[in-house]
């Protein structure tokens, strides 16, 4: 049974203006939208381009990562058409999505179009403080994101907040200019302490883009007695010849 409905989605010549005008009915099952996004070789238009990023978000997973997956291989051609206040809101909602699918695939987009990541890139500097100042709540009745406590595996408020700024960070490592340098070096003199090595990572990873970075965040990165962490800023080290 499952293969007959298969057949007759996979033997069907997908129009792609026709598959625009089906997205738009709401009333179609998920099924038929994977199918019909799966199929979409170009985007001609914004309400193209509006039409699919819309399920980037508020839809089953399976949907959103269906988008996603498309968007990647869409964006880096057709980029223009992304570049309004629409797409940027739905960009940044799938950069923290709780499905890591989604947040690889955005974070692909990033690394692939310039012109979007420098579109967002501000934006995501604001949504980072954002998260941060959520943690900073949590903690404060917590106590446990960073060193001296170990890692909570069951904690889901905290674990979607810790998902949310792992993929924040490796979205601004793609998006990163310079242009915000004191905004983004605010937020690795925080990253930096967490408890999580990953973040620690991440933070690594963008300090090396930061030319200059002060001494302090930068021997902290050094010293990490992890080493994914410090190999990060190998190329920041000063070699000591005795």
């Amino acid at each position: 049974m499952a293969d007959e409905i298969l057949d007759n989605y996979t033997n069907v010549e997908y129009d792609n203006e026709m598959i625009f005008q089906d997205l738009k009915n709401q009333n179609l099952d998920d099924f038929s939208k994977i199918f019909q996004i799966i199929n979409i070789r170009h985007v001609n238009t914004c309400d193209d381009a509006k039409i699919l990023i819309d399920y980037l978000t508020d839809c089953s997973n399976p949907l959103r990562e269906a988008c996603a997956i498309k968007l990647e291989e869409i964006c880096p051609k057709y980029f223009e058409y992304f570049l309004d206040e629409f797409s940027k809101n739905k960009i940044l909602k799938g950069i923290i999505d709780i499905n890591p699918n989604v947040s690889r695939a955005i974070c692909s987009i990033l690394s692939n179009t310039k012109s979007i990541a420098d579109f967002i890139e501000e934006d995501l500097i604001a949504q980072i403080f954002e998260l941060i100042n959520e943690i900073k709540k949590y903690e404060l009745k917590n106590n446990d994101f960073f060193k001296g406590k170990k890692r909570d595996t069951k904690n889901h408020a905290k674990n979607k907040k810790l998902f949310a700024l792992y993929w924040s960070l490796e979205a601004l490592f793609y998006c990163f200019s310079g242009k915000y340098n004191s905004q983004v070096l605010e937020i690795l003199e925080y990253t930096i302490n967490f408890n999580d090595y990953t973040i620690r990572e991440k933070t690594a990873q963008l300090l090396k883009k930061i030319d200059n970075p002060p001494m302090e965040i930068l021997q902290k990165a050094k010293d990490d007695q992890n080493f994914y962490v410090k190999i990060q800023v190998y190329d920041k080290m000063t070699l000591k010849i005795s």
